[in-house]
């Protein structure tokens, strides 16, 4: 038994030994017998919860590049894809067309150029032998140098039309799973469109987002030194997926953002699990607990009454007389669970209290201690 237990327990005793006698000579009908308990500090691992809202490792928009009648679509909304299958077709008549009229354009482009080059060439040699002036011999230098332009000109176009009717093919851009399909065949799509085709997630691995309370932040911050430290320090995570279903693997908080949100007065943490059997889904929502070792006091919410939203207890003090009061006390409350608050402030190692039929009292009135 630690010393804290044996101080709390020996306090008991003497309150109750004490009280013995004096129970005997007061009326039962006037002085209330209640259960009390001495607190103690213990160890406690504290769970901290809050709503996650779960994303893939990478989640892609699908928005096309290229405007056109949607011709197939040769996936279903939570199909597997690999990186680069085709997963829808754009009509590629025009795009088609585009590229054979650049190819056109070039191989004119080219023979330009070819022309322009023998001309100079036959311009070079007179030019040499002064039968020519020497401006002509220019003039044909340039009329070479702006026929390449051309071919080059030729060749980006062709080269944009070739990139326009592969755009015409939408491939995944990574491994993962199709989410909601909100266009099908027929319909005209391209790079304005105020929604994606689809998003494809790579759920390997999820992310959980969750928003923590900026005072519990500030807490830890102060607890660990430093946010690395804090991230390091933290234990593994779990994720509940409602009804008390717990996701079978724990994850690890990976991020805290650090800057709190003057709106909501949070920031945002990020926590990692990894998803091999594909039972998370991105846009899904669960809750992240996260649990903290603490030494501190719990005690039964029975013992517990509320006025204006504050917390109070009964301590029991010790009269000169050796009659006993039970004294109102306000303390500092956080929630373990539905029976149960862990006390922040306002008891100490020792302290007695009345463990029940509290809202039913009043401040300083006498009463018999019986142990529980």
């Amino acid at each position: 038994m630690s010393k804290k237990s044996i101080i709390a327990s020996a306090a008991i005793c003497i309150l109750l030994a004490s009280c013995g006698q004096k129970a005997a000579d007061t009326p039962q009908n006037t002085v209330p017998e209640k259960r009390v308990t001495a607190v103690a500090t213990r160890q406690l691992l504290i769970p901290y919860t809050a709503p996650a809202q779960i994303r893939g490792k990478e989640d892609i928009e699908i928005y096309p590049q290229v405007t056109g009648t949607l011709e197939e679509v040769l996936v279903k909304e939570g199909q597997a894809v690999k990186k680069g299958q085709r997963m829808f077709l754009i009509n590629a008549t025009a795009y088609q067309a585009a590229v054979e009229n650049a190819t056109a354009s070039v191989v004119i482009a080219n023979a330009n150029v070819e022309t322009h080059k023998i001309e100079l060439e036959a311009t070079k040699q007179l030019y040499l032998k002064g039968v020519v002036a020497e401006h002509q011999y220019k003039v044909h230098a340039n009329n070479l140098a702006v026929a390449q332009a051309q071919l080059a000109e030729a060749q980006a176009v062709l080269k944009r039309a070739k990139n326009d009717l592969s755009y015409t093919t939408i491939c995944a851009p990574h491994d993962g799973v199709v989410g909601t399909i909100g266009y099908r065949q027929g319909s005209l799509v391209g790079p304005q469109m105020s929604s994606p085709i689809t998003i494809v997630s790579d759920n390997s691995k999820v992310y959980a987002y969750v928003s923590m309370n900026a005072n519990t932040y500030m807490e830890m911050l102060k607890e660990y030194g430093s946010k690395e430290a804090m991230i390091d320090s933290l234990p593994n995570v779990e994720l509940l997926l409602g009804q008390d279903v717990v996701y079978p693997y724990t994850g690890r908080v990976e991020t805290i953002s650090g800057v709190i949100d003057n709106l909501t007065g949070a920031v945002s943490v990020r926590a990692a699990f990894d998803n091999p059997e594909g039972i998370l889904s991105s846009g899904a929502s669960g809750e992240l607990r996260i649990s903290f070792e603490y030494d501190g006091i719990v005690i039964p919410r029975s013992a517990t009454y509320e006025i204006q939203d504050k917390h109070f207890v009964y301590k029991v003090v010790k009269e000169a007389d050796d009659s006993y009061t039970a004294v109102s006390s306000e303390v500092a409350t956080y929630r373990l669970d539905n029976s149960s608050y862990l006390i922040d402030k306002g008891l100490q190692d020792g302290d007695i209290i009345v463990l029940e039929g509290v809202s039913k009292m009043k401040n300083g009135m006498k009463i018999v201690p019986k142990k529980e």
